[in-house]
């Protein structure tokens, strides 16, 4: 769980896609969010209260807002499945409303917290929520994590050792996580891109990293790189340059 008061002083702040799903909850009641799901700040949602964020399969962008203060929760991948129960096809857009999905038990929630000023207890109210929740333990749940744990191997190796058809482990996937194993792997090793651009900043070399992380040629790299992000290898560096120099969050904890 992530509590962040305030934002950068940029005027979008882009959120990546990497297979787990966020429930961000908006604490400041009067406080009106906008995202945007498509490229060129096109889909515009606005959001209050609560809503769900990063099962989407492209990144979302949204509008900085100084008034804001967000408690985000993250979920392993298969997470928000395992304890509620709700297939990932239920969620259908980014910036869907939590209580649709949650229902009255989270509107007893949303009081609680924006009546609490303690941080730590905000982050107990969540967890005394989430423990209603008691995950089963399934075959299917324990499958999801296997997954997620050797996304490295073949997809034809995981089959094998999932004990499923690839049809059904596939089905199973898209049920607790909105992706296929494919599709996974594509996410973990764009953020391993990501991470070596932010290991070696000013020194990146894009033809070693088209090499290393096993992209056909410099093309399918890029392809791939703007099919998650919208943007460029090189405009992303930029962003994410400029970005360092920007103010940090005024207020952040994470538990």
């Amino acid at each position: 769980m992530i509590y962040v008061k305030g934002t950068q002083s940029l005027p979008y702040l882009m959120e990546l896609p990497d297979g787990r799903l966020n429930l961000v909850i908006e604490l400041e009641s009067d406080a009106v969010n906008t995202l945007f799901a498509e490229k060129n700040l096109g889909g515009r949602h606005t959001m209050k209260r609560g809503w769900i964020s990063g099962a989407n399969p492209k990144a979302i962008v949204y509008e900085s807002n100084n008034e804001s203060t967000i408690l985000s929760i993250r979920f392993a991948i298969g997470g928000f499945y395992a304890l509620t129960k709700i297939p990932m096809s239920e969620i259908i857009h980014p910036g869907l409303e939590i209580e649709l999905l949650l229902g009255s038990s989270f509107n007893k929630l949303y009081q609680k917290l924006i009546n609490e000023t303690d941080i730590d207890c905000i982050f107990q109210h969540i967890e005394e929520y989430f423990r209603h929740y008691i995950p089963e333990d399934n075959f299917e749940t324990s499958i999801t994590a296997f997954v997620d744990n050797n996304l490295d191997q073949p997809i034809d190796w995981l089959v094998r050792k999932s004990g499923y058809s690839q049809k059904h482990l596939i089905h199973t996937l898209k049920k607790q996580t909105g992706f296929s194993p494919k599709y996974l792997q594509r996410l973990r090793r764009f953020h391993q891109v990501l991470d070596h651009i932010q290991q070696y900043d000013n020194e990146i070399r894009w033809t070693e990293i088209t090499y290393q992380y096993g992209y056909y040629d410099q093309a399918h790299f890029i392809k791939e790189f703007i099919h998650f992000t919208g943007l460029s290898p090189v405009a992303y560096s930029e962003v994410h340059a400029a970005s360092k120099h920007n103010k940090l969050f005024k207020d952040i904890k994470l538990l």
